[in-house]
């Protein structure tokens, strides 16, 4: 990857896109540096419930086919992302009430004792540090 200034998962959203538009990264080559520090970090901070390795990587291999090709979708195109998992990602799961949790409270990467009251900090928990 072309800077050398911080890890991707430290920079911003307008950051990665312009290294994905530049060519400095691949969607593909972030992705999987993503979904690798969510599958090692993840489980210690029930950050996840489903991490579809495949379809983002699929998802991911078709952004960076199109960026290659010179068509852009928007600023977001390659950017890979989560969803939280009150949706019904796949197999029927989602939550069926928002206090619900399939793994457990999020666990508060800067201090382990303390958990995160929602669901919308569980997916930046792995990336804040």
């Amino acid at each position: 990857m072309g800077n050398p200034m911080a890890p991707p998962v430290f920079l911003s959203v307008r950051t990665l896109g312009e290294l994905l538009r530049s060519r400095q990264v691949s969607p593909v080559e972030l992705t999987t540096i993503f979904l690798d520090r969510l599958e090692a970090r993840g489980p210690t901070y029930n950050a996840v419930v489903t991490l579809p390795r495949d379809l983002a990587l699929g998802q991911a291999r078709a952004a960076e086919t199109e960026l290659r090709a010179g068509r852009s979708r928007g600023p977001l195109h390659g950017i890979p992302y989560g969803a939280k998992d009150v949706l019904a990602t796949g197999g029927g799961m989602g939550y069926r009430q928002p206090a619900a949790s399939f793994t457990g409270p999020g666990i508060n990467s800067w201090d382990p004792t303390r958990c995160f009251g929602g669901l919308s900090c569980l997916s930046g928990s792995c990336g804040i540090r």
